[in-house]
């Protein structure tokens, strides 16, 4: 009920693909981020926070520290106030986000993001991941289309292993002049991210 209280995402900017998470779809989420003991008392950055509502989801379940960052200026504010409504104690950064350094320290840190997917601009979203999976972070909670295999793809290159967390069916309102029908359904799939064993990495990439 708090998540879904905050002022919503404007999506505004078709060129970022901006699409609210729905406050009862961000709350299942963080709540099974939860269950693995990855947000009580950890720091906790929301990559492309849009209005904020994972990290503050995060906050609400325990996070000790929550980094919100947000490409979008005006965006940006929209979580600065959600922030405040919650009395969450968010830093909140606004960035492009293109390599690890602007993620800022995120050693022993948990990500969650629900990044662009690339779908009206190709590869839009690997400048993130790659961000992300290049990145010092101890764990990290990612929402994409269902049927992203690049993903699991391009995290293995870089030494992580996924798990399944969550299915669900996200909602796209008709909020961008490029849309042809109304508010629709697409699947998408939560992961969670871990470091490979070094046995399992020499296992995968042979003697």
């Amino acid at each position: 009920m708090a998540l879904s209280s905050l002022e919503p995402h404007p999506m505004q900017r078709a060129d970022l693909e901006q699409y609210a998470t729905e406050g009862d779809l961000a709350a299942r989420w963080m709540a099974a981020a939860a269950s693995y003991g990855d947000l009580e008392g950890r720091q906790v950055v929301d990559v492309g926070a849009g209005n904020g509502v994972l990290g503050l989801g995060a906050h609400l379940l325990g996070a000790a520290a929550v980094r919100l960052i947000e490409a979008d200026a005006s965006v940006a504010e929209v979580a600065v106030r959600n922030a405040a409504q919650i009395e969450a104690q968010a830093e909140v950064v606004v960035k492009v986000v293109v390599n690890a350094e602007d993620l800022g320290p995120v050693k022993e840190s948990v990500l969650v993001s629900n990044p662009p997917w690339g779908v009206q601009s190709t590869g839009a979203d690997r400048p993130v991941l790659e961000a992300m999976f290049t990145s010092d972070a101890e764990v990290i909670h990612l929402m994409h289309h269902a049927d992203a295999g690049h993903v699991e793809a391009m995290a293995a290159s870089h030494g992580w292993r996924s798990e399944d967390v969550l299915r669900a069916s996200f909602r796209l309102p008709l909020v961008h002049g490029h849309q042809r029908s109304g508010r629709r359904l697409t699947e998408v799939l939560c992961r969670r991210f871990t470091r490979s064993s070094s046995e399992e990495r020499i296992e995968k990439e042979g003697p």
